[in-house]
């Protein structure tokens, strides 16, 4: 029985974990709809919405998201989480980077292109 309990206690405290997003220091831009046929805009997939960090970036490639699980924002890599011991869900959360979404240079800083829910027939 003590077993049961201290394996259920385990279990939420790891869940716990995985809940937090460290959006505190972001801003979120709502960008315009893109013009038809220019070429530009959304990646497929992504949001139009983008949630801007302070860390600076160069390229794509020095941002990563700020949280191991349903992360709702980018760091620089130097301020990366540790995810070695972390376990996260499989599901697919919209509004995070999960299911689309994406870390990107914006402007010389991190910035994550959230998901969004897909517009689905009525």
């Amino acid at each position: 029985m003590l077993r049961t309990i201290t394996l259920t206690l385990a279990l939420t405290l790891s869940f716990v974990g995985c809940a937090s997003d460290e959006t505190s220091d972001q801003e979120t831009i709502h960008l315009p709809p893109p013009a038809e046929g220019n070429g530009e805009g959304t990646t497929e997939g992504g949001g139009d919405d983008l949630v801007i960090g302070e860390d600076a970036c160069e390229t794509d490639a020095d941002c990563v998201p700020a949280g191991c699980c349903h992360a709702a924002a980018c760091v620089g890599t130097a301020n990366a989480p540790d995810c070695t011991d972390v376990m996260c869900t499989q599901e697919c959360r919209y509004g995070t980077l999960d299911c689309g979404g994406r870390c990107l240079c914006h402007e010389g800083r991190c910035a994550a292109r959230l998901s969004e829910a897909p517009n689905l027939p009525e």
